[in-house]
């Protein structure tokens, strides 16, 4: 199973429809992407004004969408993406919303909704994804890629997922601002090396606190300063505190939130 959005690595905002046509590539992600979720997720490509809802195994339905004429571009272009991997799209009865009249305002629908859209994801055996151990899920290293900018121009990025396992025993792949939307800041900003040990990144409260009490953290680069192995990008430049794997830190966590 594999949640994520589809952001502008996968097409360009200013390419017109006559101009979409889906490679293989992203046929196979598609397919890949819709199989993967269950009967009655949800899927909300970021910054489209989107929202889909999968009805069966072969038909999404769209069930809102933002009153612009970008949106129904961007609409035309997953219906044409969807009916090239053999999926089904329903039309009708989707809730139609005005533009946000203010970056705040857009912010605070955005976020809402995404929570909304969180509640509502699930393993295929129906297991919802909010209700699992979060702090079980590590990150882990997929591959880098040639995104295409909106700009024509190319870029490296590195693709990670989280990894948990479901209670019926599949193995479940979350993109990486899926899962900070469901698990908060602090299961986010933490990742766990290949010796077990867990390296959290520190709250500036956190970092006075071991200055006080004259201890020393552990300052991550693009590679972890243990293991030389990978470290997640939203993990560079963080200062952090390491301890073993089902040590409690409730201490720093519990001063934290005084």
């Amino acid at each position: 199973m594999f949640i994520t959005l589809f952001t502008v690595g996968h097409y360009r905002r200013d390419m017109s429809m006559s101009e979409f046509d889906p490679d293989e590539e992203m046929k196979s992600w598609a397919k890949a992407h819709f199989d993967g979720m269950g009967i009655g997720g949800i899927w909300s490509p970021e910054g489209t004004g989107l929202t889909y809802k999968k009805e069966d195994g072969t038909s999404w339905k769209l069930i809102r969408k933002m009153a612009h004429p970008s949106v129904e571009e961007n609409h035309m272009r997953f219906s044409s993406l969807m009916m090239s991997v053999g999926i089904n799209m329903i039309e009708g009865d989707a809730e139609e919303y005005a533009p946000p009249a203010s970056p705040e305002e857009a912010y605070a629908q955005e976020t809402a909704h995404k929570m909304q859209i969180a509640q509502s994801w699930a393993c295929q055996c129906g297991q919802k994804l909010m209700e699992l151990d979060l702090s079980q899920a590590t990150p882990s290293f997929v591959a880098t890629k040639e995104m295409l900018l909106e700009g024509g121009e190319t870029q490296d990025m590195e693709i990670w997922v989280y990894e948990i396992p479901c209670v019926c025993g599949e193995k479940l792949s979350i993109d990486p601002d899926d899962y900070h939307l469901m698990a908060g800041d602090e299961l986010f900003m933490r990742y766990k090396n290949s010796e077990n040990l867990i390296l959290q990144a520190m709250t500036r409260r956190q970092m006075m606190q071991m200055g006080d009490e004259g201890a020393q953290g552990v300052l991550v680069g693009t590679s972890d300063p243990n293991t030389g192995e990978k470290v997640p990008p939203w993990m560079w430049g963080t200062y952090c505190m390491s301890f073993e794997l089902g040590l409690v830190t409730a201490d720093l966590h519990r001063e934290e939130e005084e």
